[in-house]
């Protein structure tokens, strides 16, 4: 995937731009194009794993946020999330007692961003360790209006980097802050990294179509061997792969695909998910292309469960291959949180092809039978329920009220000194209610959990 670095730097008298690559694999490229040194500090970007520099995002005050590399053998991340190693960086805010009081705050504020004309996406991964370790929010500030709260959570997530996706709408030029609020907790941190402000909404949990990148799905670094690769049409020649991707059908879609020349016998890749809440049943659904030039071997792609660094394969290809695009449906469940894979594998036999896959779609709560199995994937198995109880309890109050006002009127009817005269023909009468404010009542569905958020 091309991406476009920015650096801002102090010119000397002179500069020499040196770029070095280093091989620590036995085949793969690296490419680069468009080289341009401007004046000027460098624009916005839309992605930042703050590797070079924070990106301009600033913090000020007694507590600030500060650039880190990983820490063993401290409560702190041991590692990024960008690299996955000691050397990467992250964002860091310290929030123990001794460093960040119970209920105060600090900011980590971005630059000045431009409103996008639609709704867009922020994505970054966060880290939250402690038993108390305060709480993360994140607030956008828009020119002349207030800051407004987009997301919040206060729930320990250990020494693992969890995904977040908020859709964001703005009007006028925006600031995105960071603030971490102390927890009150001994030892305990927030932290921060791969900040991305995407151009359309939010993807589903799980699903991605691979067509602008690779959504919430990553390689991984210290698991495997290789890396899928993402691609468009034809692969390089060097490379094998689908000449055209299954979502849009032609060679300018995308697609993920592991070349199996690239790795030996018994070598892996794999393709994780982010992680994802516990379920009684949800399904995995996606498409996987796999041309081999011998008889595809036991297990040359596996989809597998990862909970606690521990993996359990669900399904794996058994001695077929194929020559189109096939749909495959896979349901998932899990007591704890968990994440999914994609593993391709080299075996004995197997020479040049490859194996891919495209369009990954996850509907939580919901198992493959069209069965929903959670009720906290959207609340709706008791949405219905409620909404009918809250009828019939109005109903019930209406007839009263009915039987009320008749008994009333049967009352002044039959009370004494009252005259045949002066009493109301016996009859229907037509008693309309309406609510003071509204011609209607209308009753609200409740929130689905989904709905609420944190």
């Amino acid at each position: 995937m091309l991406t476009c670095p920015r650096l801002t730097f102090n010119l000397p008298d002179w500069l020499q731009l040196i770029f070095e690559a280093t091989q620590n694999s036995s085949t793969g490229d690296i490419a680069i194009d468009d080289v341009i040194v401007v004046g000027g500090t460098c624009e916005t970007q839309d992605f930042c794993s703050f590797e070079a520099n924070s990106c301009q995002f600033t913090s000020t005050g007694p507590n600030i946020w500060e650039r880190q590399i990983g820490d063993p053998g401290t409560n702190r991340p041991v590692i990024d999330h960008t690299t996955e190693t000691t050397e990467g960086h992250y964002m860091l805010a310290d929030t123990s007692q001794g460093v960040l009081p119970r209920s105060e705050t600090m900011l980590l504020v971005s630059p000045i961003q431009e409103p996008r004309d639609a709704v867009m996406c922020l994505q970054f991964w966060f880290q939250m360790n402690g038993e108390t370790p305060g709480t993360l929010n994140v607030y956008v500030e828009e020119e002349k209006q207030e800051k407004r709260r987009e997301w919040s959570m206060n729930v320990g997530q250990g020494l693992t980097w969890s995904l977040s996706k908020v859709n964001i709408k703005t009007t006028h030029n925006w600031k995105l802050m960071f603030e971490a609020v102390g927890g009150g907790a001994a030892e305990s941190h927030i932290a921060i990294d791969d900040v991305t402000f995407g151009h359309t909404e939010c993807p589903r949990m799980g699903a991605c179509d691979f067509e602008q990148d690779l959504c919430s799905w990553k390689n991984v670094l210290n698991q495997d061997s290789k890396d899928w690769d993402w691609n468009s049409g034809r692969a390089p020649s060097y490379f094998r792969g689908p000449e055209v991707d299954h979502t849009l059908g032609n060679s300018q879609g995308h697609y993920m695909f592991v070349d199996t020349e690239a790795l030996r016998v018994g070598e892996t890749a794999w393709l994780l998910s982010e992680h994802l809440p516990p379920t009684k049943g949800s399904c995995l659904k996606f498409y996987y292309h796999i041309n081999i030039s011998k008889q595809l071997m036991h297990g040359t792609l596996k989809v597998f469960q990862y909970i606690n660094d521990q993996e359990s394969v669900i399904w794996e290809a058994k001695n077929s291959q194929s020559e189109e695009w096939q749909p495959l449906n896979i349901t998932v469940d899990s007591l704890t949180e968990f994440q999914v894979g994609f593993k391709a594998v080299k075996s004995e036999g197997t020479e040049r092809g490859y194996v891919a896959i495209d369009d990954v779609a996850y509907n939580a709560g919901v198992n493959c039978h069209g069965v929903r199995t959670d009720q906290a994937a959207g609340g709706g198995g008791q949405t219905p329920g409620i909404i009918a109880a809250v009828i019939i309890v109005l109903a019930v109050l209406v007839a009263a009220a009915v039987g009320v006002i008749y008994w009333r009127k049967n009352k002044r009817h039959n009370s004494p000194g009252t005259t045949s005269e002066s009493r109301a023909p016996f009859g229907f009468d037509n008693v309309f209610y309406r609510n003071q404010n509204k011609e209607t009542v209308n009753v609200e569905p409740l929130p689905s959990v989904e709905a609420a958020g944190p």
